[in-house]
């Protein structure tokens, strides 16, 4: 099987690595998973040669989760209603396009016993990331969900998202000393950068607050290691990353893989490609 990871830029994606990993751990020989650089020019001609056979399944990244959308046939309901993908599934000539960062979101919250329901929280970000953890906190009975971003206009757009959803009171935030039970990062600050010159991480914690990083690169984030010591749990997005591509494979085979044996040595050998 021909599959495959798709985006702008994807020089320091991990996803090949992480994938082989799973093709191992799974006796799922001869598969084949590599990364494209496909900037947006290129992505018309790349999905003619994904329809015509060349891959069987491919994941999506920046910059093309929403661009690509209009080179499906279908869409799975989840991705309809996020608006966005990370999964692409072809079926003779017919592409069908899933999201499973919402299921990775959901996995990563079993796992560490993080309960939603009747919680204050927070989103930081306001982009396609931001949508995936709102429609998570919605489902998960989340009491209210407050949106920090620096772009008011594109916070904006995720509050009226967010309240097509539910009945969930949707907030913007203010400069108040509010404080959540659980706070999340959804954008890549401190994936790269090495401090926050713009103090988007000020936010007010106390020792019932738990945070969340999406950025799976290092248990060390800005934003986990600004508020580690006065905080109840912090959380990096390393179990989301894995639950996520899992949920691609069963998908491209449709199989479902029992995991429960195996994700601490999955994790142990995904730590190491990415130190």
């Amino acid at each position: 099987m021909n599959l495959g990871l798709i985006g702008s830029p994807v020089e320091k994606s991990i996803s090949p690595q992480l994938q082989r990993i799973l093709f191992k751990e799974f006796g799922l020989n001869d598969y084949i998973y590599k990364k494209y650089e496909v900037i947006n020019d290129n992505l018309s001609s790349f999905f003619d040669r994904f329809k015509s056979g060349d891959f069987n399944g491919i994941n999506i990244t920046i910059p093309h989760k929403e661009a690509a959308l209009e080179f499906l046939d279908t869409l799975d309901k989840s991705a309809e209603i996020l608006g966005n993908i990370n999964c692409v599934k072809r079926t003779e000539n017919m592409l069908t396009g899933y999201n499973t960062d919402l299921y990775g979101f959901n996995m990563l919250l079993k796992q560490n016993n993080v309960n939603i329901e009747s919680t204050h929280c927070l989103v930081l970000g306001a982009g396609g990331s931001a949508k995936t953890i709102i429609k998570a906190l919605i489902d998960g009975g989340a009491r209210s969900i407050t949106i920090k971003n620096k772009s008011m206009d594109n916070a904006q757009a995720i509050q009226s998202y967010a309240q097509r959803l539910g009945d969930t009171d949707i907030y913007l935030c203010t400069e108040s000393d509010a404080k959540f039970d659980i706070a999340i990062n959804t954008t890549p600050l401190g994936m790269y950068e090495k401090e926050d010159t713009q103090d988007f991480f000020d936010i007010s914690v106390d020792k019932n607050t738990v945070l969340i990083d999406l950025i799976y690169t290092s248990h060390h984030t800005l934003f986990l290691d600004k508020h580690k010591d006065n905080v109840k749990q912090v959380i990096n997005g390393l179990e989301m990353l894995i639950f996520q591509a899992i949920k691609s494979i069963e998908i491209w085979t449709e199989t479902t893989y029992n995991v429960d044996q195996k994700l601490d040595s999955i994790k142990e050998q995904l730590e190491k490609v990415i130190c």
